[in-house]
């Protein structure tokens, strides 16, 4: 391994940020979520709570089965360990294919291999990285939750999980990239059996009992951090399985990378054909065709979770009942709705609402890849000039998001309205999430600002979306002042249909998203590509 030292040490310093960002932000909902269990759980009615969770199909499949809600520990696993552990793969996946194959598309790998390196000293300096984040949010995990009072053996069977499961969604970062040819297409790869992991899970928790698919939970790694049951009699014994997953997935990217040729994939990439579509020939085209993936995957797994989520607004009534305090964290989700079904679709709508705002930011950063690339320079050589370059991609980033908001409002609303014989609250729920539209815009004219003016600082979209979700996630939940939840872009917008229509404040936050994006079209306009 001639030159890992050397590129262990690049690797830390070009991808400091990145994982510093998902580590302090996926740290921080852990010991939120345990300090604020008296307020959402009252002890004495825990196994009550359990049976009424375990007997939930639709709870089971967005949370998992609850192992042990009387204490914070227990719940805190339950509530939001699954989603922490997926989120941890995500940056796993991402880590890793930033670091290897992005770096051998853009031809950095080549000339770092040109000099006294080791072939697959790259590969292992980006596993490495990747695992020692894992392990730094698994040892913060742990030690935050044994600061707020719980068993230390819990809290290392916690750690100890994440950590794990980072290393073993490291190792398909690895592979993927070993199997591709582009840093795109391992992306997709990588976090589609993220999303196939989770759903796995979902769908074997959502069975029902003596169902054969329950057994199938096992086979998800997402899964394997709760089934070593931190804080409820901990199955040590579990977390074999994903250190000796993540050990052959390691062993299997280093012997494909000893097989395939530098810059190509094992997979070959297929020719295209011979001529270009029509509809190439325009930039908006180009960024159709560039974008279109990325929709379509995206479009595809909010209107499934949609679908998941509405099922759960005909359900969660009785459940409340023998939890109290979980209706008036809810009702304080969806702004103090006394409906609990307006509380519902207004919570939902305000996580989604963020979530899409992630899918405008990607996809106006390909914009930002493209001249990384020298693809932005190439085009710029031709005929269309910056405006409609910057156009092509501002509009689908702007539209596309907005419209699939509005389309997760409406199917979130197909079972309420279906049992309720109402099928103008289809309307009424996708209106709602039209009015909260602004809100991503205005994240999106923060992106287009950046971009413009300060390129470097691009990053600190990300910081306003992670604040963001915060509040939405756990604002609530933390019973924080008014003045700190309300510091998001969504904050102004009007909460429908808890709130009244307030034209006044949805026209100024498209005002003010359409000014940042003037202003970031004007800086770009003048800087050097």
């Amino acid at each position: 391994m001639t030159g890992l030292g050397t590129l262990l040490r690049l690797v830390a310093r070009r991808s400091r940020w990145f994982y510093a960002a998902w580590v302090l932000a996926l740290t921080v909902v852990v010991p939120a979520t345990a300090a604020a269990y008296e307020t959402i759980i009252e002890p004495g009615n825990a196994q009550l709570l359990i049976a009424t969770m375990t007997n939930n199909p639709t709870m089971r499949a967005m949370l998992g089965p609850p192992f042990d809600l009387t204490t914070a520990g227990g719940f805190t696993v339950w509530r939001v360990g699954t989603f922490v552990a997926a989120m941890a793969a995500v940056m796993a996946v991402l880590g890793v294919v930033r670091s290897t194959r992005a770096e051998e598309e853009d031809g950095r790998t080549e000339l770092l291999r040109s000099g006294s390196v080791d072939r697959h000293a790259p590969l292992v300096a980006g596993l490495a990285v990747a695992v020692v984040a894992g392990a730094v949010l698994g040892l913060l995990v742990a030690g935050s939750m044994t600061a707020v009072g719980q068993p230390l053996g819990g809290s290392l069977a916690f750690g100890a999980g994440i950590t794990l499961v980072t290393a073993v969604f490291a190792g398909v970062g690895a592979v993927a990239v070993q199997l591709t040819a582009s840093a795109r297409t391992a992306r997709s790869l990588g976090l589609w059996t993220v999303a196939a992991a989770y759903t796995l899970r979902a769908v074997a928790d959502g069975s029902a009992q003596g169902s054969t698919l329950r057994a199938a939970g096992w086979a998800s790694p997402v899964q394997w951090m709760a089934l070593a049951r931190p804080y409820a009699q901990e199955r040590w014994w579990v977390l074999l399985l994903p250190a000796v997953l993540a050990l052959l997935l390691a062993g299997a990217a280093v012997l494909l990378e000893s097989r395939r040729d530098h810059g190509s994939g094992v997979w070959a990439a297929r020719p295209g054909p011979a001529r270009a579509a029509a509809s190439l020939s325009s930039t908006g085209g180009l960024a159709r065709r560039l974008h279109r993936g990325q929709l379509l995957g995206w479009g595809s797994g909010l209107v499934l979770l949609a679908l998941a989520l509405g099922s759960l607004s005909t359900s969660f009534a009785d459940m409340l009942e023998q939890a109290p305090q979980l209706r008036v964290v809810l009702q304080q989700m969806g702004g103090g709705a006394e409906q609990l079904v307006d509380a519902f679709f207004v919570a939902m709508l305000s996580i989604v609402s963020v979530v899409v705002a992630v899918l405008a930011v990607q996809l106006f950063s390909r914009l930002a890849r493209e001249e990384e690339r020298g693809h932005a320079e190439l085009l710029l050589s031709t005929a269309p000039g910056r405006g409609r370059l910057l156009a092509s991609h501002l509009v689908i980033a702007a539209l596309a998001p907005a419209l699939l908001l509005v389309l997760v409002g409406a199917v979130l609303a197909l079972n309420q309205a279906r049992t309720q014989g109402d099928w103008s609250l289809v309307a009424r729920v996708a209106g709602a999430g039209a009015a909260l539209a602004p809100g991503g815009l205005v994240v999106l004219g923060i992106a287009v600002l950046l971009h413009g003016w300060a390129p470097r600082l691009a990053a600190l979209t990300w910081v306003v979306v992670a604040w963001s979700l915060l509040m939405v996630w756990v604002g609530a939940i933390l019973s924080l002042p008014d003045w700190l939840v309300g510091l998001t872009p969504w904050a102004p917008l009007p909460q429908l249909p808890v709130d009244p229509m307030d034209w006044t404040a949805v026209l100024g936050m498209l005002a003010l998203a359409a000014g940042l994006t003037a202003l970031g079209a004007w800086g770009y306009r003048r800087r050097d590509i």
